[in-house]
């Protein structure tokens, strides 16, 4: 193996260390920020090195074709301690930052959504309640007024059926019988 080729090799593997530890920390931050269950961290620990063991390899299949050489670790190891070393923190703020945007994000299309869509919504069933409370008060007045209006009229057809009036009790004894044999059957 040439000397070009360890270099590249080197350069890779400390590409790698880098990305594994950036990836560590999203993955760090995110299982905090986030509270994922206790019985999921597990699994994600094991999504997490499946990640990062893809990375490597990939990343070594590239340079040498699957060859390990003592520089593969050593520059493994130096991507992750010199990104430990500088980057972490930065990484963290940013990852942080980040995920405040986001949540500021959501909560206002949330907010946006709720004012656009659901209180509209909500104003327009009062509306409605309103405006069908209003139509049935003017029809139980108009219905008042018609009765009104109606009772000269019965009071002439009542007077002729005046002969009749001992047998409209026998009626309405009649309807009452009917009206408690159809609740009975109903009922069971």
């Amino acid at each position: 193996m040439s000397l070009n080729v360890q270099f590249i090799t080197l350069y890779m593997m400390f590409a790698s260390g880098f990305v594994l530890g950036a990836l560590f920390d999203l993955y760090r931050v995110l299982s905090a920020k986030l509270s994922f269950p206790r019985w999921l961290i597990p699994i994600l620990d094991i999504i997490y090195w499946i990640a990062a063991i893809l990375i490597v390899f990939r990343a070594l299949y590239i340079s040498t074709q699957g060859q390990l050489r003592f520089s593969v670790f050593l520059g493994l190891i130096a991507g992750v301690s010199l990104y430990f070393l500088l980057l972490s923190r930065w990484t963290i703020r940013i990852i942080v930052l980040a995920i405040a945007l986001i949540q500021k994000i959501v909560r206002f299309i949330i907010g946006l959504f709720h004012w656009t869509v659901i209180k509209p919504l909500i104003l327009l069933y009062r509306l409605v309640i309103v405006i069908f409370g209003f139509l049935s008060a003017i029809a139980i007045f108009i219905f008042k007024i018609m009765i009104q209006l109606l009772y000269p009229i019965w009071k002439l057809f009542a007077f002729p059926l005046r002969p009749l009036k001992p047998y409209f009790h026998w009626v309405d004894g009649m309807i009452r019988f009917v009206k408690r044999i159809i609740r009975r059957f109903f009922n069971k």
